[in-house]
């Protein structure tokens, strides 16, 4: 199932951007070292969210994280592929996707170098509960365009 994503921060960046609630445009926040200090707070993998979605826990698109081989810029959008879920306690869950040029089917396909910093940066102030799969990720998010 292909989904569009937005980047609001690029893979590299040490800034907290993210779409204002009125739709209005990008907002930088900071830095994420304030709120996640894991690898000085650099994003890991290209962070953003999924066109037409909904996440009623926060209120907003839901989350997704960007493997790809790409440098994007805030405000790209992208066409991916879910292939798993980061299903975190406090249920700002982050949908796992990929682009085309990488074809990561699954969380066992990902370096285990870059697992081990997405867990720790990501579960840094809520624990990850689980790493669900591509089919549960779809669901999810099917479920979210029908609730939203």
């Amino acid at each position: 199932m292909k989904l569009k994503a937005v980047i609001e921060i690029p893979r590299g960046s040490n800034r907290r951007i993210h779409l204002a609630y009125d739709k209005s445009g990008f907002v930088d926040l900071g830095p994420i070292a304030e709120a996640i200090p894991v690898n000085n707070g650099v994003m890991p993998v290209a962070y953003g969210y999924l066109e037409n979605t909904f996440n009623h826990q926060e209120k907003d698109n839901e989350d997704v994280l960007v493997f790809s081989t790409r440098n994007f810029k805030t405000g790209e959008a992208v066409s991916v592929e879910a292939f798993g879920l980061l299903r975190r306690a406090d249920l700002d869950h982050k949908v796992l996707a990929h682009d085309d040029t990488v074809d990561f089917q699954s969380w066992s396909a990902v370096p285990v170098d870059l697992q081990k910093l997405i867990i720790e940066y990501f579960g840094f102030k809520h624990p990850i509960e689980a790493i669900e799969d591509a089919a549960f990720a779809q669901e999810y998010i099917q479920r979210s365009w029908q609730e939203g």
